[in-house]
């Protein structure tokens, strides 16, 4: 290595440049010799909801380390040490409290602020902030993106969608305000170009395609600044940012080759008619977006939607051609039951091979998923009982995992909730219910 190399130091938020464009770099050796020592990379923290609970048998595990994850949960044997299955939470704000039906529309609201929604299906909408939000506006500020929201459906931006209850409630578990949900992404384009885009042009719809005319890939409009500064790095870290823009390339490639196959249809059926074998693809692009966001430190809190409350989508390409929200209501049917299986099954691998990319990317000297908290669950624990105990949760990536913490029946989710907070170093004492954290 030449002494240019050697001496040659990158701030960490140094960004490819081209016209409406700017790529993020990853860490990179030269970026430690910038300071006097390696910082700690931040925490990260990922919050993602599944709809409609799980087949809860082929889920929980035996108490303590198991020798052997249960069917569903199989999936994430190669990242078992980072993964804690946590049981016995509780979503007293998804429960009725007096208003009747509409437990789908309170499973969402509820699940990631843990209050209970107003009933109403017009504009006065009312539920609580979110743990993201919380922490969004705590360290959001230290990133391009305090936030990123993103989901696989969009559903309809107004009307009632489950007994009375405002769509708003069931497509978004995201809350700014008490009143105001924060819209999420469900197009992988559209969350590409807002991460690959120019800051000042990233929303510009019409900028990003006059840029895509004249270049083809964005890679291309950075292709000079590059090359030059792959001229002044060392052999590993030329290395790893060849690696980087060939994984950002063939993630642009393969969803600019679904964009050609996806046939658009509109809001309202869009939940009955995603249901193409397209749709795993969307999700790992979905994923591996978050992925980059998240070790390019483009944001440092996001949420992901699997699919909105009370989703109907067909999983035809698992041989499920029924409604996910009918078979969840299965009656003890075991045709119905399998159906479910399958569908939390397919979750868990594409989850599990999510978490495998994070453990597989580096930031300042440590794992991703080391520095990332990222918690996966459902706000019903049964889609027939429509129960909101004893829920379906993962906490995953940096803390002590390869167990299963059973806590007291009807401990409060926000709990969890406090404890990632703290984790995230944001100084809480209480969130929503909460009565205290978890020993996580």
């Amino acid at each position: 290595m030449t002494a240019a190399f050697q001496n040659r130091s990158l701030d960490r938020r140094t960004f490819l440049r081209g016209t409406a464009t700017a790529i993020a770099v990853p860490w990179l050796d030269a970026m430690a010799k910038a300071v006097s020592s390696p910082p700690m990379s931040p925490r990260r923290a990922l919050f993602v909801y599944l709809p409609s609970g799980v087949k809860l048998d082929e889920w929980t595990p035996a108490a303590g380390k198991t020798p052997r994850l249960p069917y569903l949960l199989e999936p994430l044997e190669p990242v078992r040490s980072r993964v804690t299955i946590i049981s016995g939470l509780a979503l007293d704000g998804g429960r009725a409290h007096g208003d009747g039906p509409g437990d789908h529309a309170r499973e969402a609201a509820s699940f990631l602020t843990c209050a209970h929604p107003r009933k109403t299906g017009g504009a006065d909408v009312h539920v609580g902030v979110s743990v993201d939000q919380v922490l969004a506006k705590a360290i959001g500020e230290a990133t391009r993106f305090a936030s990123l929201e993103l989901g696989t459906e969009r559903g309809v931006a107004a009307g009632i969608c489950d007994s009375g209850y405002s769509c708003a409630y069931s497509n978004n578990i995201s809350w700014r305000t008490k009143q105001t949900p924060v819209a999420k992404e469900t197009e992988p384009r559209a969350v590409f170009a807002r991460l690959f885009g120019d800051p000042e042009s990233a929303m510009d719809q019409s900028a990003q395609q006059r840029q895509r005319a004249r270049t083809g890939s964005v890679l291309d409009a950075v292709r000079g600044d590059a090359e030059s500064l792959a001229r002044e790095l060392g052999g590993r870290d030329r290395q790893k940012l060849d690696e980087y823009l060939d994984s950002v390339r063939e993630l642009e490639r393969r969803i600019e080759q679904e964009a050609k196959q996806v046939v658009d249809v509109p809001d309202v059926s869009a939940g009955l008619l995603e249901g193409s074998g397209d749709f795993a693809h969307r999700l790992d692009a979905m994923y591996e977006l978050l992925s980059l966001a998240l070790a390019t430190d483009q944001t440092r809190v996001a949420s992901l939607m699997l699919g909105n409350a009370g989703s109907n989508r067909s999983y035809r390409f698992l041989g499920v051609p029924e409604g996910h929200h009918d078979l969840s209501h299965h009656g003890g049917d075991a045709h119905k039951l399998a159906g479910v299986r399958a569908i939390v099954r397919f979750h868990i691998e594409r989850f599990a091979a999510f978490l495998q990319q994070l453990e597989a990317r580096e930031v300042s000297g440590a794992r991703l998923l080391e520095r990332t908290m990222v918690v996966f669950g459902s706000g019903l624990s049964d889609g027939d009982r429509h129960n909101h105990e004893d829920l379906p949760v993962l906490l995953c990536g940096g803390h002590r995992g390869d167990r299963h913490l059973q806590l007291q029946q009807e401990t409060p989710m926000a709990n969890l909730y406090v404890s990632v907070l703290r984790a995230s170093g944001v100084k809480v004492d209480e969130f929503a219910d909460s009565t205290g954290a978890l020993d996580v």
